[in-house]
């Protein structure tokens, strides 16, 4: 929030200067009037672009999940939803949700939806939060429906730390692995290639390309570095492109375990929405459509349009998803149609949820523990191959007579 210098006058007619944090003018003349001051100057200090930079502070996924729980908890004690979001204004210590929060209520005070407000000013948010803020506004469940997407967000950003923390180390290994390498390229292998001088007619070809290599990135490291800059550059920009994102996922989902580990991952996240919207009042319809929001699996999303449109002409939903979708096991289709015949298919799809975060959770510690002896074992080919060739590049010089 933007901060004030004033100059009042106290009611024995004395001055007082100072400092106040408020959302505008009219905030702060209101908080001075509760102090029983008047002010008679009043100016909004404007920080520099420096300690704007400073103060400022990327959203993260976990911000957002803790918003929408405050949120939710706020609308579960009675508070109002223009109250709730003038308290998440002033208490939110990043000052980008704490804008998204001002003008969210505004957007309240002239008439719009809150589902409609959080998709205009927090549109990072996952696809499935406004959905569910708008389920509950027609339910009259918003304060249960947002507390159930802060509870997905959570799980996610739970299992992306879980994954991040466990790959943190490997790639550790793998940096410091790369570094010695192009180290090795750049001050030792060189000194090989002056040893060896003009006598290279016996070396072996792996030799002769690794010294080469040494040699020309000793003789271009601008060119090196730059390009290797320039490299990861593009590569930043290019994943950032939706379209290249999910054509890499596509392809990463065909990769043999792995691609087991995404689809499962995915459909527990859809059972756990569509359980979600099935327990706030949707009907099937609906909670599918907001399923499907989440989804990020090009394959499954379009399975899911068709399973949804086979829905709507009247077919068993346990049915429709065994024909349309070949990754959903059989267990999960059983238990949907436990739940569709029983009448507790909500309870059903939290279940399947429940197991498949689970197995995913377990997924992902077999996965990570791999990758720490793999990128041990690839950085020690490429060393051994280095020395390797530096090895046999010294032995061609000499006949040995055994």
């Amino acid at each position: 929030m933007p901060k004030f210098q004033y100059k009042a006058l106290r009611r024995n007619g004395s001055t007082v200067n100072g400092e106040i944090e408020a959302v505008d003018q009219d905030a702060v003349f209101a908080a001075l009037e509760k102090r029983q001051l008047s002010p008679f100057s009043l100016v909004e200090r404007n920080e520099s672009a420096i300690m704007k930079t400073l103060r400022s502070r990327k959203v993260t996924r976990k911000d957002q999940s803790a918003f929408i729980r405050q949120l939710a908890t706020l609308l579960r004690a009675g508070v109002g939803l223009l109250e709730a979001m003038k308290s998440l204004s002033k208490s939110n210590a990043n000052p980008a949700l704490a804008k998204s929060a001002n003008a969210i209520r505004a957007d309240l005070r002239a008439g719009q939806r809150l589902s409609t407000s959080l998709e205009a000013h927090m549109s990072d948010l996952p696809r499935y939060v406004p959905r569910l803020a708008e389920l509950g506004e027609a339910t009259g469940t918003l304060a249960k429906a947002l507390a159930d997407a802060s509870e997905r967000m959570e799980f996610e950003d739970s299992m992306r730390s879980e994954v991040r923390g466990a790959l943190s180390y490997p790639m550790f290994l793998a940096s410091v692995g790369g570094l010695i390498v192009i180290l090795m390229f750049l001050f030792v292998v060189p000194r090989f290639d002056a040893l060896i001088g003009d006598n290279r007619d016996n070396l072996p070809t792996i030799s002769r390309i690794v010294i080469a290599t040494g040699v020309w990135m000793k003789a271009h490291v601008a060119l090196f570095v730059g390009g290797a800059a320039a490299l990861v550059a593009s590569a930043i920009f290019i994943f950032r492109n939706k379209t290249v994102r999910e054509t890499f996922r596509s392809f990463a989902e065909k990769l043999p375990v792995i691609g087991g580990f995404l689809i499962q991952a995915e459909i527990g996240g859809w059972a756990r929405t569509m359980g979600i919207a099935l327990d706030n009042g949707a009907d099937i319809l609906t909670a599918l459509r907001l399923g499907a929001s989440g989804l990020n699996s090009r394959d499954l999303k379009h399975g899911m349009d068709g399973a949804r449109s086979e829905i709507r002409a009247g077919r068993n939903i346990d049915d429709v998803l065994e024909e349309h979708l070949p990754a959903m096991d059989p267990l999960s289709i059983d238990l949907i149609r436990t739940g569709r015949n029983s009448g507790a298919l909500a309870d059903m799809l939290l279940f399947i949820a429940d197991s498949k975060e689970k197995e995913t959770r377990e997924r992902a510690k077999a996965l990570t523990a791999i990758a720490e002896p793999a990128a041990i074992l690839f950085i020690a080919l490429i060393v051994g191959t280095i020395v390797l060739s530096i090895v046999l590049a010294m032995t061609s010089l000499y006949e040995f007579d055994i």
